[in-house]
């Protein structure tokens, strides 16, 4: 009988996590990123925009002139987009369409390449 009681080692870099399981972990970080990030950002151009004519001319002014936070700011809504993306397969599956291991696997494949390709169309359009 053993009774060694010791913390187990466990390398999670060695651990294979199946693609369903890697995007409801990325969905939460995504659901966090769009609390802190996205949302405090929208809201302030919002209101930077609708104040009067002379803010909203100086914000146009300002991210035309700035293309970092241009790109900040289209990858935050893209976040915005893959969250709402990746809530809507979990909504499906709640309503237990597609919760077989493949229907999940390839559920959640088509939605990554969806929201890859969809992204990269809606960001290289606004940068160009």
């Amino acid at each position: 009988m053993n009774t060694d009681h010791r913390p187990v080692y466990i390398d999670l870099r060695k651990i294979n996590l199946p693609v369903s399981a890697l995007i409801s972990i990325t969905h939460r970080i995504s659901g966090m990123y769009v609390f802190f990030v996205t949302l405090p950002v929208a809201l302030c151009l919002i209101y930077f925009s609708t104040k009067n004519v002379n803010t909203f001319n100086s914000l146009v002014n300002f991210l035309n002139g700035n293309l970092v936070l241009k790109i900040v700011i289209i990858f935050s809504f893209c976040v915005l987009w893959y969250h709402i993306l990746s809530g809507v397969r979990h909504l499906i599956m709640d309503a237990h369409i597609g919760e077989s291991l493949t229907a999940s696997h390839y559920s959640a494949i088509f939605t990554i390449s969806f929201w890859v390709l969809s992204s990269s169309y809606i960001f290289w359009s606004l940068l160009a």
